[in-house]
């Protein structure tokens, strides 16, 4: 150092090969080695998006992969629009003067490196950082989808060896999608077996990742994220559509109690070639008097989960707003000596222009295991809501509770959440 005058570090960072953003800063330490920290996040998130687009027919959202609306041969998509996964490069150099009053100039790109960023919103408790370990990108037993299901301590149907599932609950007419990081993955099909109430298997269907919309060698940045329609209505249509016997055979059987599915490295079903948590999604028609209400939400990993909120529901318009006028009553324009000034009764004086108003509606669940109770939190705190109203229509809301409760049994008894959502368009009133 006692050679340089006015040295920082640089630090240029790519997407693309484009470069977005040009760091500097000093040394932080005064002696060698010298050493620097960029904080890349802030500009790494402006690049992270949210794919709500079927990227095989992009007239469609993601929750249609696989339906028969959209493109039913393609039940897995891959980005559109926006990533959430991206190859960032980045390009380290320096500053430096040949004096003290000499111009700094600039030696760059003395080493490069290429990373992969995953927007997280994981909250760590007091944990100390962890680099990223590829739990996103299957290619083992414990790397899970980009979803935050929980665990109930059941074990998987296909055997103790394969682990705990991860819990879902459906209706055989919903659809779900799950996420997973391709880039770096090993996996090249979805395994699915279907399962009767006392655990007797129905029939075992495999998907091809390359035949059916995926790519198990990404280069882009649509490839990295890549999405799976794995609801009922989704793998029941596509499996019609491509003559998946198998497929057909398991999620059309009027046994099917649930289905458990997972990435796998070959057609085989064997432990050996799990590549991923296994995802366990049970039937449930519900039985409440009160209409069902789906709720898909952008979770803290940057995939999307669903969640059934079964119990009482309420919609109302709030926030109303009214532009009016005061019109004078009478016929001003046809007095004359034959006509006397009057008015109709029914004429009316203070008259309303136009009306805006709010919509919002408060969904509650049924009664939970207090597992849920994280994936319910990243519903509270998610930066993307919709309803889906049906299969194919996703309608945008926001979610507008100012705090969210962890219940737990010990605590809460028998366990329910309810939620205020507020549509994001207002309501079209004539």
């Amino acid at each position: 150092m006692a050679t340089y005058y006015k040295y920082r570090f640089i630090l240029q960072v790519e997407v693309n090969g484009t470069e977005i953003a040009k760091l500097k800063t000093h040394p932080l330490t005064a002696s060698a080695p010298y050493s620097a920290v960029f904080d890349l996040a802030r500009i790494c998130d402006d690049y992270l998006g949210t794919t709500i687009v079927n990227s095989n027919d992009t007239n469609y959202t993601v929750a249609t992969l696989g339906m028969t609306i959209s493109d039913a041969n393609n039940i897995i998509g891959q980005g559109q629009d926006a990533f959430a996964a991206r190859e960032f490069t980045v390009k380290l150099g320096y500053e430096s003067a040949t004096s003290a009053t000499a111009e700094p100039t600039e030696t760059l790109a003395v080493a490069t490196r290429t990373f992969l960023a995953f927007r997280n919103e994981y909250i760590q408790d007091g944990l100390n950082h962890e680099p990223g370990n590829g739990e996103f990108q299957p290619s083992q037993p414990s790397d899970n989808f980009l979803s935050s299901a929980p665990s109930l301590d059941t074990l998987s149907a296909f055997g103790a060896a394969w682990g705990r599932v991860r819990e879902h609950r459906i209706g055989t007419d919903q659809p779900y999608v799950l996420a997973w990081g391709a880039d770096g993955s090993t996996a090249q099909y979805v395994i699915i077996r279907g399962f009767q109430a006392d655990g007797t298997v129905i029939d075992t269907a495999t998907l091809d990742i390359d035949a059916v919309g995926g790519d198990t060698t990404p280069t882009t940045d649509a490839q990295r994220v890549q999405y799976l329609g794995c609801g009922p209505i989704n793998l029941e249509q596509h499996a019609a559509t491509v003559g998946n016997t198998s497929l057909t055979n398991l999620i059309t059987s009027a046994d099917l109690a649930y289905y458990e599915l997972y990435l796998a490295a070959s057609t085989g079903v064997s432990q050996t070639f799990q590549d991923s948590a296994v995802h366990r999604f049970t039937i449930d028609e519900g039985c409440s008097k009160y209409p069902r209400r789906q709720v898909l939400f952008l979770n803290r990993h940057g995939g999307w989960d669903c969640f059934n909120f079964d119990q009482r529901s309420e919609e109302k318009l709030t926030g109303i707003e009214r532009s009016s006028y005061n019109r004078p009553r009478g016929n001003w324009d046809s007095v004359s000596a034959a006509v006397d000034w009057g008015y109709y009764g029914w004429e009316r004086g203070v008259t309303t222009t136009s009306v805006k108003a709010e919509k919002q509606i408060t969904v509650s669940t049924d009664y939970i295991d207090e597992a849920y109770a994280d994936q319910l939190r990243d519903l509270a705190l998610s930066r993307s809501v919709y309803l889906v109203t049906r299969p194919s229509l996703l309608i945008p809301v926001t979610v507008t509770d100012a705090e969210y409760l962890f219940k737990t049994s010990a605590n809460d008894k028998l366990i329910t959440y309810s939620f205020t959502l507020r549509y994001s368009n207002r309501p079209l009133l004539k």
